[in-house]
């Protein structure tokens, strides 16, 4: 292996290290905007609900 090549490999690893690493971070960003999200849907149906009428809490 020549050394142009080893350090194309070296750059090629690095770039694909980032994205896989940015990848992570947009998954986790993602999920837990979208748990918040529901969460506050959530808890806006339950202010909802017991708006309109008194019902047992589950």
């Amino acid at each position: 292996m020549s050394d142009a090549e080893l350090q194309a490999f070296q750059m090629n690893f690095v770039q694909m290290a980032l994205v896989f690493s940015f990848t992570i971070v947009a998954i986790l960003a993602i999920r837990t905007v979208i748990s918040k999200m529901v969460r506050a849907l959530c808890d806006r149906k339950a202010r909802a609900s017991d708006y309109d009428e008194p019902s047992t809490p589950s």
